[in-house]
């Protein structure tokens, strides 16, 4: 048996489930050292989904998860990129719990997405912008910017199991929402947004040009949401063609809190 031969077969035994029984005793540790391994580094990525389901589902969860979706990455960081979608079949009675890892996993993503600069009002207003020039701009998001529908205050069930030993609360269920996550300079956010605002952001995050992207809004809703979407460091850069970025470099050390 050649090396790439032996080593397939070996991995291929380690990440078989139960129904197919380790050869040896040293490949059942070897097994449950791997498994173990990987639940670890789930129940640190989605800390807050396991604190609000329990550690007894989260680890069942987890071990069903370890088994359908071994990891492919060098790093662990990358080996929970798909627990939130496993978490919609698995708690489809109770679909705050995908929405919360969704939240957890995106809000790291954020922490160690590449650094971006900020976009400033300062900065787009020197600019000096013509008429024409504000249908044409297309903006590059911030770093880490993801988004996704949500039907629970999220950020209410967020704070709630951000201390350990605070008594946890339920999550109330709100309307049709969206959840944002970016980072601003060095810590990732999020936010609920209404559909609306929603659709927008949709549309610059996919490079449409702003006037196509926000052409059925009222125009001064959509002032006031750009104003907000600056103030809020939602934007990295902005062009008035596609091949030309202007931004305001950065660089400084983060923290995740």
């Amino acid at each position: 048996m050649s090396l790439i031969d032996t080593q397939r077969s070996f991995l291929a035994e380690i990440a078989a489930d139960d129904d197919a029984p380790p050869s040896s005793l040293g490949m059942a540790i070897y097994r449950n050292a791997y498994r173990a391994r990987l639940s670890d580094a789930l129940a640190i990525s989605f800390e807050r989904t396991r604190r609000w389901v329990g550690e007894d589902l989260f680890d069942t969860a987890a071990a069903h998860y370890i088994l359908a979706h071994p990891p492919s990455n060098w790093t662990l960081d990358a080996f929970g990129d798909r627990f939130s979608e496993a978490l919609e079949t698995l708690f489809a009675e109770d679909p705050e719990v995908a929405e919360l890892a969704w939240l957890e996993w995106h809000m790291q993503q954020a922490f160690a997405a590449p650094d971006r600069s900020e976009l400033t009002a300062a900065q787009l207003g020197a600019a000096g912008l013509a008429d024409p020039d504000w249908a044409e701009i297309r903006f590059t998001m911030a770093a880490g910017f993801a988004a996704r529908p949500t039907r629970h205050d999220l950020a209410r069930l967020w704070h709630s199991l951000s201390d350990v030993g605070t008594p946890v609360e339920g999550v109330d269920t709100t309307e049709p929402q969206v959840l944002i996550v970016w980072r601003q300079q060095f810590r990732p956010r999020f936010r609920l947004i209404d559909q609306e605002e929603a659709a927008v952001l949709d549309n610059l995050s996919n490079g449409l040009p702003f006037g196509q992207a926000a052409s059925e809004c009222d125009p001064d809703q959509l002032g006031r949401w750009l104003a907000a979407w600056l103030t809020d460091g939602l934007f990295s850069a902005f062009s008035v063609d596609a091949a030309t970025d202007l931004a305001v470099p950065d660089a400084a050390s983060r923290s995740l809190t």
